[in-house]
């Protein structure tokens, strides 16, 4: 990871590295040691201002945190969020729609499944969701999944 402001970049560094780490079976207080070397430009300046002096102390979602707060702007997740509450379906399929959502749903942070599930359904067109009353379901009740 580069350390830009690049959301799914960072989220895919995250996935990957996690998954990477936990497959090779590497000790929890290696991880970050061993994730070190695939970083790059303000990401690295991170590393080494911050965490190369003790690197097995830091744990992968310490790390992580202060690796995302470090690279993004204060305001990335506030604008975030006010980009998620103006978040529309309009005249998009409902794929694309979806994916658009689980962006916003990522780069926001924690959210428990009863605010991604109402805000899928308040997010929808009124047709659809004309249909999803059709099919018994409920903003207040029913799963993002089932949505």
């Amino acid at each position: 990871h580069d350390g830009s402001v690049d959301v799914r970049a960072f989220i895919k560094f995250v996935t990957e590295g996690t998954a990477y780490v936990r497959d090779g079976h590497v000790p929890k207080n290696r991880r970050v040691l061993k994730l070190s070397k695939y970083l790059k430009g303000k990401a690295y300046q991170f590393y080494l201002t911050t965490v190369a002096d003790s690197p097995f102390d830091w744990r992968l979602k310490q790390f992580f945190t202060e690796l995302y707060n470090y690279c993004f702007p204060l305001t990335y997740r506030l604008d975030q969020q006010r980009k998620l509450k103006r978040c529309f379906q309009n005249d998009k399929p409902v794929r694309e729609h979806l994916a658009e959502l689980n962006d916003l749903f990522n780069t926001n942070g924690l959210m428990d499944e009863r605010e991604k599930a109402h805000k899928l359904w308040s997010s929808l067109n009124k047709k659809i969701q004309k249909g999803l009353w059709r099919e018994k379901l409920n903003p207040e009740l029913s799963s993002y999944d089932e949505i």
